[in-house]
């Protein structure tokens, strides 16, 4: 087997940190214990502060492209895909970071457990959650039978979701035709729509965190990967209009809040929620495809280098930034702040203190612990 020709895509890097970045400010709010009874807070909290789930959303869709572009490259140049180097490839970059945080969370976090005050913010409760899912990647499914008993470990969700998908995805890239591959694309988002249609209970969660839920914003991804190999594809995107690209994102953005009063539709509320998503990962697509190949796009991520930067830094981000509201918030406790009283400039100061100790850790880890395990990659 050759060596595989080196793909990159430099604007996707300052994406992921804006991802990210959705997320953090979601948790933000729900879990560094501010409240401010003003209406035009709570209206911009509400409708645009806790829209950071998008950006979960978008790293699928991310995922989903990245993932199935590298597969359809090697599967060209090779005529085969080595599942085994895959395999091991995903291992050394999402396991060791991973099990880090859930040993941290389930096994030493407890120790201060009787040390944090009864009006905490943050649940770090391990009592009713099942470790054994977190252990083997299905914590997704511990969040819709237990709920959110512990959030620290609940961003590991997402986690779970895209290991499941790496375990069967190039599989199917592997040994389906690559004529008959889109169609296969199109059949896991028809039957996603459907799980959300036909098997909800009512209560959402399972709507949202289910993997084949999920599965629409990663086969859309994948449908723009294929897409992305036709030299007739990528030079029709190389031609899009710049008024047309600033259209389809102030329309994309704007549409976003309003997914929050889809509720309002009552008896259809079900067949709406279960086609929200394809319209999202339609959205997510375009930037992503947009970014990549656009000759005309009104701004390039890549102009952005200290972001861009820091994408490759956005796995440590996520998976360590309630770790860090957890120690902040706690250290905070210790000193005697009563957290329940905190004023907005308390607030403000926390928010960038946490971010600025997300960013700290995760670059210390990236360099110190993470890369033992990416050195590795080279191997396969």
């Amino acid at each position: 087997m050759k060596e595989q020709t080196n793909v990159y895509f430099p604007n996707l890097d300052g994406l992921r940190f804006f991802a990210f970045l959705l997320v953090f400010v979601n948790h933000t709010v729900i879990c560094l214990g501010f409240t401010y009874p003003n209406s035009h807070y709570i209206f911009i909290r509400e409708n645009f502060l806790k829209n950071g789930d998008m950006g979960v959303s978008f790293f699928f869709v991310l995922s989903g492209f990245l993932i199935t572009y590298l597969l359809l490259k090697e599967k060209e140049e090779n005529n085969r895909i080595s599942i085994k180097n895959f395999y091991a490839r995903r291992v050394l970059r999402i396991f060791p970071l991973y099990y880090l945080v859930v040993i941290i969370t389930l096994f030493i976090i407890p120790i201060v457990k009787n040390h944090v005050p009864m009006n905490f913010p943050m649940n770090i409760s391990t009592s009713t959650l099942s470790p054994w899912y977190y252990f083997t990647f299905t914590g997704n499914f511990d969040f819709m039978k237990n709920g959110i008993s512990n959030v620290i470990l609940s961003v590991l969700w997402s986690v779970s979701v895209e290991e499941q998908f790496y375990l069967f995805w190039p599989l199917i890239v592997a040994f389906i035709p690559k004529k008959y591959l889109i169609h296969s694309f199109a059949l896991v988002i028809i039957a996603s729509i459907g799980f959300r249609y036909f098997y909800t209970d009512g209560r959402g969660m399972l709507l949202k965190f289910h993997s084949l839920s999920c599965m629409t914003y990663l086969a859309m991804g994948a449908i723009m990967a294929y897409l992305a190999t036709s030299e007739k594809v990528v030079s029709l995107i190389k031609r899009i209009p710049r008024w047309m690209i600033v259209l389809v994102y102030v329309v994309g953005i704007s549409c976003i809040p309003l997914r929050l009063y889809i509720w309002k539709f009552g008896a259809h509320y079900v067949l709406v929620a279960s086609f929200v998503p394809v319209v999202l990962a339609l959205f997510f697509s375009f930037i992503i495809m947009e970014q990549c190949f656009s000759e005309k796009s009104f701004y390039k991520m890549s102009r952005l280098t200290f972001i861009s930067s820091m994408g490759k830094y956005t796995y440590g981000m996520y998976c360590y930034h309630m770790i860090v509201f957890f120690a902040l918030l706690f250290g905070l406790h210790l000193t005697g702040v009563e957290l329940s009283q905190l004023n907005k400039s308390a607030f403000v100061a926390m928010v960038i203190t946490a971010f600025a100790g997300t960013c700290f850790v995760s670059v210390v880890s990236y360099h110190y612990f993470e890369m033992l395990f990416l050195k590795l990659k080279k191997r396969f």
